[in-house]
């Protein structure tokens, strides 16, 4: 190659570098294809290309050829094995944990190459936390900004590590530290908004997370913080988010025993009440019955009131919008089927209400996977589920007797109850 190619493919790349900076990414992307036509071992511009490609799925697979092309021209570049690293996190679906933690070799191995280089730290620190190895990604993340202050991916991971391991003062002083050092920081609203919630306070983290979006209005952690906010507008909702932060202390495992504790408890509990008043027996019954459906209800049930704001709706994805007529609706059908059948004196409302209530748990489940081959599986389940209880529910409340209408009404329940027992222990669940 001569020097005027190799100059060219120079002036290509900084051209690629000034785009991709004003967030122009098609044209940078093809300032770095018209690099590498000058120069084919131009390792910079293989770099960029696969940051480009990085946060596009359908591009996934192309950023991790252009990293690994990158990484085979000069395997000694911690910045290039780093991006490596952030490439195949960004390919691997959740549930397929063995290319995370392929991911997470090879930041590792970038912070062996250059131990002073914050972005290695901070990525080994961002595939630890997607591990759940969340005392690992706040280490990397502190030795990233001990390196970096201003690391902004850094700040992000060692939030996210303080909130799940429930150092609420530690990541309050972050908080407090980023918004002093830059008020227009969108990752430090974002924070801000999440630690208000794990408060219970919605109306701060609204407004948080309404700044992050002002201020980077393409921020997908601040879109989903906004809509979590307008689902704790419920006061029911906002009980299970706390919940929810003080089991995110606990590892999986010791999570599954408090589940498993509190489920014996209960057992033991309404065993030893029914001989003494068969009333509290029933109470502690239903009190358990409606904390373990409300769990799994309780984000659909506020998705349900978004989609009936103009305003809120607008922050939702499709997924989430579908999820709050689905499962709002299968839970409405539920209590509309015990004042209808109430009403009317239909013997079998009941049964109508809990088949639509447990097709509710499924259909819950189904649209908050996200695990690369569970998401089918439930999806599948809800779908009996929800075919089941309309299904039963026509044949109750018409008079007509459909055929197979109790066998479908039996698997519809099935479905619900088994999924109930699956989901809590994240069997095929991300």
């Amino acid at each position: 190659m001569s020097d005027s190619d190799f100059s060219s493919a120079s002036t290509h790349f900084a051209r690629g570098r000034l785009l991709q900076t004003q967030h122009r990414l098609q044209d940078a992307i093809q300032s770095y294809k018209q690099a590498l036509e000058l120069d084919p071992e131009h390792t910079p511009s293989y770099v960029m290309l696969a940051l480009c490609w990085l946060n596009d799925e359908s591009t996934s697979a192309n950023a991790v050829d252009a990293a690994e092309r990158a990484v085979g021209l000069e395997p000694e570049d911690a910045f290039a094995r780093g991006v490596l690293a952030l490439t195949l996190n960004a390919k691997a679906k959740d549930g397929q944990t063995a290319m995370i933690k392929d991911a997470l070799k090879h930041a590792e191995e970038a912070v062996g190459l250059d131990p002073d280089s914050d972005f290695a730290h901070a990525v080994t620190g961002r595939l630890h936390l997607r591990l759940r190895d969340y005392a690992k990604a706040e280490e990397s993340a502190r030795k990233a900004l001990e390196l970096d202050t201003e690391s902004t991916m850094a700040a992000e991971v060692l939030s996210a590590a303080l909130l799940m391991q429930k150092k609420d003062g530690d990541h309050k002083s972050l908080i407090e530290y980023q918004l002093q050092r830059d008020p227009n920081d969108d990752s430090a609203h974002t924070s801000a908004g999440w630690q208000a919630l794990a408060e219970g306070d919605h109306k701060r983290a609204n407004h948080h997370f309404m700044e992050a979006l002002r201020l980077s209005p393409n921020s997908e952690s601040a879109r989903v913080g906004l809509v979590e906010s307008f689902r704790a507008r419920s006061a029911i909702y906002r009980l299970q988010l706390r919940f929810s932060h003080w089991m995110s202390q606990f590892t999986e495992g010791r999570q599954n025993m408090i589940m498993i504790g509190g489920f014996v408890a209960y057992r033991v509990v309404s065993t030893l009440l029914k001989g003494v008043s068969p009333l509290l027996s029933s109470l502690v019954i239903g009190a358990w019955l409606v904390f373990a459906l409300w769990s799994h209800l309780a984000r659909g049930f506020g998705s349900f009131f978004i989609v009936l704001d103009r305003f809120a709706r607008q922050a939702l994805r499709p997924r989430e919008y579908w999820e709050g007529v689905v499962v709002g609706g299968l839970i409405f059908a539920s209590l509309g089927s015990v004042i209808i059948g109430y009403a009317l004196g239909v013997a079998e409302s009941g049964y109508a209400a809990l088949v639509f209530l447990l097709a509710a748990v499924a259909n819950a489940a189904a649209f908050t996977n996200n695990h690369h081959l569970g998401r089918h599986v439930y999806a599948v389940a809800a779908g009996i589920a929800g075919f089941g209880a309309l299904y039963v529910g026509t044949a109750i409340f018409s008079g007509i007797n459909l055929p197979f209408a109790a066998e479908l009404g039996v698997v519809a329940l099935l479905t619900g109850v088994v999924i109930s027992w699956l989901r809590p222990f994240r069997v095929l669940y991300a």
